[in-house]
């Protein structure tokens, strides 16, 4: 599960790291606890500010389209 940060902020689950503005969450190394980033997503905390946009949807790599055989019309 990765976010946007809309916000900078100190992740005390994650060792004080600081998340800045444009960054992406979790850091690498690190885990996404489904819980904490609903809890950042809303402002429902003590400084009244969303810090997590929504998930970014990882897509699976496009696998190349196959060719269908070559026919020889002799």
């Amino acid at each position: 599960m990765k976010c946007p940060v809309l916000h900078d902020f100190i992740e005390k689950e994650h060792k004080g790291l600081t998340y800045q503005k444009g960054e992406i969450y979790p850091k690498t190394g690190f885990e996404a606890d489904p819980k904490r980033v609903a809890f950042l997503q809303t402002n429902k905390n003590k400084y009244k500010m969303v810090f997590l946009g929504p998930e970014i949807k990882e897509e699976e790599p496009k696998k190349p389209k196959k060719k269908p055989p070559k026919t020889s019309d002799k």
